[in-house]
Formats: structure tokens, sequence, C-alpha cells
């Protein structure tokens, strides 16, 4: 195979890749381990899944309507799609059916996995010309190790099936849970094979003078071993999820600048003008300037929960899922590099001659009439709003029918769940739960002490299980095991609440006091413990307190109701609900 002579085998340099690019994933794991030392998982997601998740959706919407060429190419698209999926999706949302979500978690991880193969194929494209073999193999050791964590993450994949069970889509119950155990034992064996081959194959173009391309396999690595932490080794899915984001969201940021910039040093007509002002140098205040409107675009969901008003987020529901769809859809078709008019952009040397390729777009009025006739007949909208509609419409209007038509319980959901991911505590754990709900309380009770043994340490299990054994009558027990869930995890605010309720119940105030003053501490939103102290101190006489904790629990109701209400659209970036 000929190489390409002197190309820089960096995107950027040595130093800044590793940086934007190799480093990132390993760089963000870090950086948000360290950050939940002070913050909790579901604050950072919140922050992440915002300000970047969101954020990182406007790059690639910057040069879908700014790139000329690009623009020119698909036009008709680019009109169209906004439009029909915007219809959809409010529709969707008008009637209540969250549903879209699933489909854009699918999405979600799609795209993910896309990304890294993406840059997979530009260092191989910076470091020589890749036989379709070695392309081929690359896609597919991505695709098996990355579908192989998935099916291998329990607490990602129940987080999944549980969305799909709250937005009312029951098909996956068709899986036999004990046949899963199988199909990812294949996938896992699927994920071997494909390696050995890979990098037999290496071995053989490397005796033929192909050079091994280091970054590649050096990215490759970062990834995939910061996502097997992130879904497989933290239990902590919210944290694991806002992890991978946070790291695919600055290596998007960044390749898309730097596409941008190669764009309009071929050609600085190949860009609008606004887009030639952000993406032509790379001046540190429009970097600067760049960056702000990206966290500015994210902001906008934080910005409208802020308002409290119930319209304005369901607009912004709308606006945030139909960008959500624009970018999964739009990388679909861009950011193909066997396109020489996509590499030409980010691999130097890739085609001398490309501004002749560019169309030329003039403002005779003549060659406008010739081109809207051509256009405006209406076959060419008609084809791709059809073609919208069936790759989008349908779907939704697809998922909006299974909620509407759903019937499955919740015991029957938990029970899956449990049986999907049996040495999982917590779904033991909510099956648990909802048998209590439903006052089968015996059949909660297996529940929670099946959770006590698939993890001695799952302190919330313990704290259920006295609840249950409260409802039964029996104090004693229900006592023992809130202390015990306390004894495990003394910052656990719903042990110390429910201690301090059985105390209440057994008319042992001064108790119930301590306990429920320190789930407060722990917990200062905690509604329950503040309505129940203001009682308490009704019967002692101590008004001044009661009044405090009522109006203070009064606050924070008002506020949650709002919260939730307001935060029900949160999964649209992640596919990982926060509650």
């Amino acid at each position: 195979m000929s190489e390409i002579p002197k190309v820089n085998r960096w995107i950027i340099n040595p130093y800044s890749d590793a940086l934007f690019f190799i480093a990132t994933p390993v760089l963000s794991l870090c950086a948000l381990l360290v950050a939940n030392q002070y913050y909790s998982s579901e604050k950072i997601a919140l922050f992440v899944l915002a300000f970047f998740a969101v954020g990182h959706h406007l790059p690639g919407l910057m040069r879908a309507y700014g790139e000329t060429d690009l623009f020119a190419r698909y036009k008709i698209r680019f009109i169209v799609s906004p439009v029909v999926i915007a219809s959809f999706v409010g529709w969707s949302v008008y009637n209540g059916h969250l549903g879209f979500f699933i489909l854009l978690a699918v999405w979600d991880m799609w795209h993910f996995f896309m990304q890294h193969y993406g840059f997979m194929r530009i260092y191989d494209l910076k470091r020589h010309k890749p036989s379709r073999l070695g392309s081929r193999l690359d896609w597919w050791v991505t695709a098996t190790w990355f579908a192989y964590i998935i099916a291998d993450s329990p607490h990602y994949l129940i987080n999944f099936l549980e969305r799909c069970h709250r937005y009312g889509f029951g098909f996956y119950t068709w899986i036999d849970p004990l046949e899963f155990v199988v199909v990812r034992d294949l996938i896992f064996y699927a994920a071997l094979l494909v390696s050995v081959i890979y990098f037999f194959n290496v071995i053989v173009e490397y005796r033929r003078g192909v050079p091994i391309v280091i970054p590649k396999l050096a990215i490759s690595i970062t990834t995939f071993a910061t996502v097997y932490i992130a879904y497989i080794v933290l239990e902590d899915v919210i944290l694991g999820y806002a992890i991978t984001a946070l790291a695919h969201d600055v290596q998007y940021f960044a390749i898309v600048w730097i596409y941008n910039n190669g764009v309009l040093k071929r050609s600085k007509l190949a860009g609008k003008k606004f887009f030639r002002f952000l993406f032509q140098d790379g001046r540190l205040r429009l970097v600067g300037f760049y960056i702000l409107l990206i966290l500015g675009y994210g902001g906008i969901e934080a910005t409208a929960r802020a308002t409290q008003n119930f319209v304005v987020y369901d607009i912004v529901k709308v606006i945030i899922a139909t960008s959500a769809f624009l970018h999964y859809y739009y990388d679909g078709f861009i950011w193909k590099l066997r396109k020489p008019e996509i590499s030409r952009n980010l691999v130097e040397n890739q085609e001398p001659n490309v501004d002749a390729q560019i169309p030329r777009v003039t403002s005779n009025f003549f060659d406008w009439v010739i081109r809207m006739r051509d256009k405006y007949i209406g076959r060419s909208y008609f084809f791709e709003t059809s073609k919208q509609i069936v790759c989008f419409g349908v779907p939704i209007l697809f998922l909006a029918w299974t909620d509407e038509t759903y019937s499955v319980t919740d015991v029957s959901a938990k029970k899956y769940l449990s049986q999907m991911a049996p040495t999982v505590a917590k779904t033991h754990d909510d099956l648990g739960i909802a048998y209590n709900r439903e006052g089968n309380l015996q059949a909660s009770i297996r529940s929670h002490q099946e959770a006590i043994r698939a993890d001695s340490n799952y302190a919330i299990a313990y704290t259920h299980l006295g609840i249950a054994y409260s409802k039964l009558g029996d104090r004693g027990r229900a006592i023992m095991y809130h202390k015990t869930a306390i004894q495990i995890k003394p910052d656990l605010p719903q042990a110390h609440y429910n201690l301090g309720a059985e105390y209440l119940r057994g008319k042992q105030f001064e108790q119930a006091i301590v306990y429920l003053i320190k789930a407060v501490e722990l917990d200062e939103e905690y509604v329950l413990a503040h309505k129940v102290l203001a009682q308490l101190y009704l019967r002692t006489g101590e008004i001044t307190k009661a009044n405090y904790h009522n109006l203070k629990a009064g606050r924070i109701l008002g506020a949650k109701l709002t919260e939730r209400e307001t935060m029900s659209a949160m999964p649209w970036a992640t596919g990982t609900p926060v509650e």
C-alpha cells in the first residue's frame, strides 16, 4: 500500500490530540469521580447533560446550515427534517406520550459508537490508505465490544428497561431473561473472535509495510476502558453515563471546530458569514465565543426549568428533542469519511483540487428560476417529507400507541428485571417495593431478603425490609432492620426517617425527634421528615419549631412538584432517567 507523503499523523498535534481526543475519556472519568466527592451524581449529570449533551447538538447544526456546499447538497433534507420531526414530537408531548425518549436513547448509543469509529478512520487516513478489510475490522471490533459492554452492564441495561416500562414500551418482555444470558455470552465470544482476527490482520499488514496506527489503538483503549469502568465497574449508572457523555461531547466540540476550520482553509467561500467569522481562524477569543455559544444552547433547558412555567418547558422539550433527533440524524450522513468532500477537510493532501467540486451558487435570477422550477414542482419535497414521516413519524406514533395500550404492571415489570439481573440487589429491592405497594407484604419481604442476599451491604434494602415488617405489626424487627441500615450507611436519610417514624408509632417521641432531625440534617429537602417533625413539635407544645418545619415542608413540596414536572424531560439526551 502506498503511503501519503508528509502527512501530519495527528488531528492537531500530539499534545492537543491527547487532551481533546485520546485521553479525554480518562480525564472525564477522573474529573467526575473527583466531583462526585462534593456533588451528587444527579447534580453532576444534570449539569453535564444540559450544558454539554444538549450543547453539543449546536456545532453539528452550525455545520449543516453554515457550510454552503453541504447545505446546497442536502438543502431539501435540511428544510424538511426539522418541520416533520418537530411536528411529531410536539404532538407526542402535547398528548403526554414521551416514548420517543426510548428512540433517542437507542440512537444515542449508536451515535457514541459511530463517533469513536469515526476517530479511528481519521487516524487511519492520516497515516496511510487503509484497506477495505482493515476498515471493516475496525467497525466490527468496535461494534462487538461496545455491544458486549452494554449487554454485560446490568445497571445500564436495567436502567434502560426501567425507562421502557415508564414510557409504556413492553416489547422487551418478549425476550426470555435466560435466553438473554446466552446472547450476552455469544456477543462476548464474537468480540474475542473479531479481536483475534483484527490483530492477526494488523500483523499481516505490518509485514506488508502498512504502519501500525498507534493513535487509533490508543483512543480505542482509553475509550473502551473508560466505558467499561463507567458502565460495569461503577454501580452508579447516572454518574457512569455523565462520564461517557462528557468525554463524547468534548471530543465532538473539538472535531467539529477543526473540521469547520478545515472547510474554510480549503475555500473561504464555503461558509456563510457567521460560519466564516467563527471558524476562519483559531484566535482564542473566537474559540472562547464558540464554547460560550455551545454552553448557552445547552442552557436552554435549565433556563426553561427556572421559569417554572409548564407551557414554556413543554415548548423547550419539543425544541430539545427535535434538536437531538436532528443531531443524530445529520451526523449519520454528513460525517461519512469515505466521501472525499468530507475527509479532505480533516486529512491534508487527501484531494488537492477540491474547490472545483464546491457547487457554484450564483445570484443570477434566471439560474434561480431554473433551480426553483426543478425543485419546487413538489416531487423532491414530497419524497423527502414521506421519507421523514416513515423514519421519524411512524416510530414516534408507534411508541405513542404502545404507551396508550400498555398494560404491564409494576410487579410484572420489576419481576422481569430481577430475573434479567439476579445479581443486582436493586432489582430485587425494587420488586419488594412494588409488592409492598400492592399489599403483598410476604412477597415484599422475600424480595428484600433476596436483595440482601445479592448484596449484604445494600443498606436501602434493610430499611425497606423494616417498612414491610412494620406494616405487619412487627415493630421489633422493623427497628432492628432500620438500625442495621444505619450501621451500614450512616448517611442514609431514609433509614433515619423510617426509624424515627417507627419510634413515633410507639409514642417514643424523644427518640423519634432525634432520628427525624438527623434525617433533615442529611437531606434538608426531606419533606416527610419535616412534616412529621412539625406534628411532633405540636404534640410537645413547641409551636415555633412546629411552624418552622411546616413552612419548610410546604416550600419544599411546592418546589419539588414543580421540579418533578419540569424535570420529566431529562432523559432526552441521556438514556438515563434522573429522579
